[in-house]
């Protein structure tokens, strides 16, 4: 047993933290008792627990071979962590590390052995890459990374948090989440303009069975592409181009016919004023300097309505939309 406790130092750490005793005070203890004092079956129940559950998956691992009771302490305890991130570096090798650990894994093929832990989950999982755009003869030989992620996705997170240089690493990074479990994606701006490419995005099954998404895109998307997130509860999305009154009034009747929609945020770059857009869509507006409006919507044929707030006074409107029953 001390020799696991001299391998494992954020086991010992634990250790020291939950007794109170100093580091010198733990080796003494290792070195001079006997060895049934030096068992962890000597330790409380609870403090065992409370050790244990400090530990990420990978730290539990090691912690199951201790012995019989020890292990089934790990087994115990319900592998559902509140977030992980896992970040591809610049030298083709992919990291990860949980909650609030500093402790970072590597190893390929190790990070979808998580995947055959009984009831492992992550609530929210970041995504994020070291890899740039733009080389120089002291960056090290381009990679692919693709070489490093396993073949099928084997991660039950909740949601989705993704921030990459390109469109490509994105998707494969996602792929990583099972679609099942997944309902929120955030994809942070890209570093290279992909807007015509977007739709291999849209084709992933984790975004055709997520239920919110928000995508904070620098360039922004043509109205059309609002009929993409159909299926969803809640989205954010940047929309731009060359606007025509009428696509005011295609946007509020396209959002009026999805089934499962909720709410929705459109930061919309056009080259129309508020008082252009209310216009648009028969809205009564005061007389004055105009910021911002309220107008509620009755959806044809349904006793429910879209509430729209719209914020202007820049280069953009941010129009914020409610279904209400």
């Amino acid at each position: 047993m001390s020799e696991f406790l001299k391998t494992n130092p954020r086991f010992l750490k634990s250790c020291i933290l939950y007794n109170t005793m100093s580091m010198d005070t733990v080796e003494t203890k290792i070195s001079l008792a006997d060895p049934e004092q030096k068992s962890l079956m000597n330790m409380p129940v609870s403090l065992i627990f409370k050790i244990a559950g400090s530990l990420d998956p990978v730290e539990r691992t090691v912690l199951r071979t201790v012995n019989k009771d020890i292990k089934n302490v790990a087994d115990s305890l319900p592998p559902v962590y509140e977030s992980m991130s896992i970040t591809w570096g610049r030298f083709n090798s992919l990291l990860w590390k949980f909650n609030k650990n500093p402790t970072k894994h590597s190893g390929k093929g190790k990070l979808e052995k998580l995947s055959k832990i009984p009831g492992f989950k992550v609530n929210n999982l970041r995504l994020r890459s070291n890899q740039r755009i733009s080389r120089t003869i002291f960056d090290p030989p381009e990679t692919k990374l693709c070489d490093v992620l396993p073949e099928d996705s084997f991660l039950n997170a909740k949601n989705v948090d993704i921030c990459v240089a390109t469109l490509n690493d994105a998707i494969q990074l996602l792929s990583i989440a099972k679609p099942g479990d997944l309902e929120s994606i955030r994809l942070w701006p890209l570093q290279s303009s992909e807007r015509e490419h977007f739709s291999r995005f849209f084709e992933t099954e984790q975004f055709k069975k997520s239920k919110n998404v928000e995508i904070l895109s620098l360039q922004g998307f043509n109205p059309e592409v609002l009929l993409t997130f159909s299926h969803l509860k809640s989205f954010k999305i940047k929309l731009s181009g060359d606007f025509v009154e009428e696509d005011f009034l295609r946007i509020r009747e396209m959002i009026s016919k999805f089934e499962k929609f909720e709410k929705c945020e459109l930061r919309i770059v056009s080259g129309f004023q508020i008082r252009n857009i209310c216009e648009a869509l028969g809205i009564k507006t005061p007389g004055g300097p105009l910021k911002s409006i309220t107008h509620r919507y009755q959806i044809p044929g349904y006793d429910k309505s879209l509430e729209f707030k719209i914020d202007g006074g820049g280069p953009s409107i941010l129009m914020k939309i409610v279904r209400i029953c």
